[in-house]
């Protein structure tokens, strides 16, 4: 039987088309390590039987689909697709399992999911610890191909993409459709969240603050909107401390702030490929961790890859696997925001500024590059056949150790 080197990426519809730019992105890093690969479009494809149509005998080794998707299309008898196929689907996941539980749940032989952060991985296993097989994945980007402008050549702003959201209307809507005892769980939860002093996993404060609590899907629904609710609290809040300053904001959910008439710009939500040319072009990123304790948000990464100073919040995986020398690091209070990005422009040109920028640049390319992904994907896929425990993302192999 000849091996298996064909791949199909599953995505569909997401903000902006960004699962399928990445997606995308990946399936050119699988071509480059001798795969051949595909990325199918599951919002126009969703049954098992145009499913089956796509899968080349002998030759598929595995789906993939980030955030899930495409993990839970199951056939009339009720069987998932990958189980009746006997190929397995390899989910690369990226947020909270509390915002779609249901994807946790899934009993399936064949179907993998691969947490970004340990802290969902760990969620992931209570919710259904007999469900499908679980392991760890670290998030990485394609690598700006173009030229690496040094940042006394670049745009003198900070760019933050974000979508942002006002705190005030999704506090109406939640009031408008949940109970007084739901809604009082969430807006407890939220403040929960934004009053502790570092990076802490949402179900943990969660359980904390409802011990008792049966974890069933309003349970999880409710949670989400704490989540949510307490990300754009305090995205809101950092915007607002930035408004006097050359800051240069890309979303489309920033309404509800009053535009200064000097210093920051807002931009309407563009595609991947608009934001990353952005990045390429500006001196600085910012990153708000969203949600994510033991790992590094795609915002990180994109911007280091395009060779942008990042500002950002940090977290024990960041500090051990970027390391705050490589970032300008801010504490992720909003109260010091705004002189933490000050400081950093004016210092923008300085030499220290352009190596710090340059050293992030090059540990993005050593540690969170698309090809590393590829194969680690590979290991994993191998391990499960053998049904042997699968690698960590974080322990390279002898081979590469050596080299």
């Amino acid at each position: 039987m000849p091996t298996r080197r064909h791949v199909v990426l599953c995505t569909g519809v997401s903000s902006y088309n960004v699962l399928s730019y990445l997606s995308t992105d990946l399936a050119r890093a699988f071509a480059r390590a001798g795969w051949t690969a595909e990325v199918l479009d599951l919002s126009r494809l969703a049954t098992p039987t145009e499913l089956r149509r796509v899968v080349m005998e002998d030759r598929t080794a595995f789906f993939c689909g980030y955030s899930g998707y495409g993990s839970n299309i199951v056939g009339a008898n009720g069987q998932l697709a990958y189980d009746a196929l006997g190929v397995p689907y390899v989910g690369l996941m990226l947020d909270s399992p509390c915002y779609y539980p249901s994807r946790h749940e899934t009993r399936s032989a064949q179907t993998i999911f691969l947490h970004g952060d340990d802290g969902h991985h760990d969620v992931s296993m209570a919710i259904s610890p007999a469900g499908s097989h679980r392991g760890l994945f670290r998030l990485a980007v394609a690598s700006w191909t173009d030229e690496v402008l040094p940042l006394a050549r670049r745009e003198q702003t900070v760019l933050f993409a974000s979508k942002g959201g006002d705190p005030e209307r999704y506090a109406s809507m939640l009031r408008g459709t949940v109970d007084a005892k739901g809604l009082r769980f969430i807006f407890s939860l939220a403040d929960a969240l934004q009053s502790t002093s570092g990076p802490s996993r949402v179900w943990d404060v969660a359980t904390a603050l409802a011990p008792d609590a049966v974890f069933d899907a309003r349970w999880h629904a409710l949670v989400a909107h704490a989540d949510h609710l307490a990300r754009i609290r305090h995205a809101t809040a950092v915007a607002q401390a930035l408004l006097p300053l050359p800051v240069t904001f890309v979303g489309g959910e920033w309404h509800h702030l009053e535009a200064p008439s000097g210093g920051a710009t807002f931009l309407p939500g563009m595609q991947l490929p608009d934001v990353r040319r952005r990045m390429a072009a500006s001196a600085f990123v910012l990153n708000v961790q969203p949600g994510t304790t033991d790992s590094v948000h795609d915002r990180f990464l994109l911007g280091l890859h395009a060779g942008a100073g990042v500002i950002s919040d940090s977290n024990g995986f960041i500090d051990a696997h970027v390391g705050r020398e490589r970032f300008v690091c801010w504490n992720g209070q909003p109260d010091t925001i705004a002189d933490v990005v000050a400081d950093t422009l004016r210092h923008a040109r300085t030499p220290a500024m352009q190596e710090r920028a340059t050293q992030g640049l090059l540990r993005a390319r050593e540690r969170f590059d698309l090809d590393t992904l590829v194969r680690h994907l590979g290991a994993v896929v191998d391990a499960h056949r053998l049904g042997r425990p699968f690698p960590h993302p974080d322990v390279l192999p002898t081979a590469e150790r050596a080299a």
